[in-house]
């Protein structure tokens, strides 16, 4: 029974890695949008650190990767992504889809659209709440691919959801735009009333 398991999600693995779109131009790897720190690490302490992101104990691996997100260094966001996609731990890849999550900017899209194909339900469920969190439009055709064809009703429903706060947010801006385009105008046919007088 353990093998048929095992070997059920090998292949479901194998066939989500195979059939998962490449990423959106916008959403290239790109250098953290993270204010310049000084490390307290020098250089080598901190590939040390790298290399500690791949040790056999899960705590440790998470314990690497926070710790370098956290000093600012430039691999953090591409370590997160590979966290996402590939760590053997959904504790950890939950944690970095959760830490991919809270930054600004299209440099986290990637690893948050790799979180949408992972197996566990509820790392689905928060990839796209992140995902909506962020607003990034060039996540909008993943999106749509989860809410077409994953086999949870609840990940569909939050692919809506999510779709609809993209909408919502155009919405605003569009609205916001508008707003200014019309002061700008009023403000410029009463300078014109005015130069006339």
């Amino acid at each position: 029974m353990t093998l048929l398991a095992l070997s059920s999600f090998y292949l479901y693995d194998r066939y989500t890695r195979l059939t998962m779109p490449p990423p959106a131009p916008s959403a290239q790897r790109v250098a953290p949008l993270v204010k310049a720190r000084r490390p307290f690490l020098a250089a080598d302490d901190i590939r040390k650190v790298r290399a500690s992101t791949r040790h056999y104990d899960p705590g440790v691996r998470w314990t690497a990767l926070d710790l370098l997100y956290r000093l600012g260094d430039p691999e953090s966001v591409h370590m997160l992504e590979k966290a996402v996609a590939s760590d053997i731990d959904p504790d950890i890849r939950m944690r970095a889809v959760k830490l991919l999550g809270g930054r600004l900017g299209p440099a986290p899209v990637h690893g948050l659209v790799r979180g949408l194909h992972d197996i566990d339900k509820d790392i689905r469920l928060a990839s796209l709440e992140a995902l909506g969190a962020l607003g990034e439009p060039a996540a909008v055709p993943w999106i749509i691919d989860v809410s077409v064809k994953d086999y949870e009703p609840e990940v569909r429903a939050a692919a809506l959801r999510t779709l609809g706060q993209f909408q919502d947010k155009r919405q605003k801006e569009f609205e916001a735009l508008a707003a200014r385009l019309r002061q700008q105008y009023e403000a410029a046919v009463e300078r014109s009333r005015n130069k006339n007088r």
